[in-house]
């Protein structure tokens, strides 16, 4: 199993500094953050794409997954139907990236349901946005996987799991943050419930009492039954570190998911 880091813990770095650190911290691979204007860059050209993976293989850095992001991405969970559609279109190009980087999964924030909002008409336009994309997910095999976010939405495991089985493709899954649902939940359960629809796994950690994410193994993940119940289902693939801090926080970090993953 393979330890990562997202990009977005690196905000201020290039990408050629990103996959330098990378390397000195001892990570096996990288969540990729494309942003509008970005390195890399959501707007760049399929060029400009393959310029980054072959930065990544040059470096020795696999791409674990990919993440768009940028203030004007849209929200599936939006009452304005362009808002929608715009991040519709992004989670579109993101499959055609992933195929020219060699990457498998995307993560999709969905976006933030807002008081105004209600719940069953948005979880029918995230539903609608996922199967629109999913033939083109298909088509360049790629995953589109939901995280679990703070959002005011998908908070059940349960309603995880009826969520991609309503989807109804192999290539839609859940981007599992094992730190997200501490505050009211147990992140081995939602594992074991959604077996094979967790596509891509964050490791993060969560006190309960101080209400705050903590270093990994401070606070109140059971990381032994998270590992066991990844082992259960079969998950190899990456765990990327979304734990924020300075750069000698992140090696530290490097160092804690080899001892997690090695229980």
């Amino acid at each position: 199993m393979q330890i990562g880091i997202t990009q977005l813990c690196l905000r201020d770095m290039t990408l050629d500094e990103v996959l330098a650190f990378c390397k000195e911290a001892e990570y096996d691979c990288v969540e990729l953050a494309f942003t509008p204007g970005g390195d890399p860059d959501f707007e760049g050209s399929d060029g400009h794409v393959r310029e980054v993976r072959q930065k990544c293989e040059a470096a020795g850095i696999t791409i674990g997954s990919t993440i768009m992001t940028g203030a004007d991405r849209g929200s599936l969970l939006s009452p304005d139907p362009a808002e929608r559609e715009k991040r519709v279109r992004g989670m579109k190009r993101a499959t055609e990236i992933g195929e020219i980087l060699g990457c498998d999964c995307s993560l999709v924030h969905p976006g933030q349901l807002e008081e105004e909002g209600q719940y069953d008409v948005a979880y029918q336009w995230v539903l609608d946005g996922f199967k629109e994309c999913a033939p083109k997910a298909e088509q360049h095999k790629v995953c589109l996987a939901v995280e679990n976010v703070w959002n005011k939405f998908l908070l059940a495991p349960t309603e995880a799991r009826d969520f991609v089985d309503a989807v109804g493709s192999p290539y839609v899954g859940v981007y599992l943050d094992v730190g997200n649902m501490v505050t009211y939940g147990y992140p081995q359960h939602w594992i074991r419930i959604l077996g094979d629809g967790v596509a891509k796994v964050h490791f993060k950690d969560f006190d309960r009492r101080a209400h705050k994410f903590v270093p990994l193994r401070e606070g109140d993940v059971n990381w032994p039954e998270v590992m066991k119940a990844l082992r259960e289902i079969g998950y190899d693939g990456p765990v990327i570190s979304e734990v924020g801090g300075t750069l000698e926080d992140h090696k530290d970090t490097a160092q804690r998911m080899k001892e997690i993953v090695a229980l």
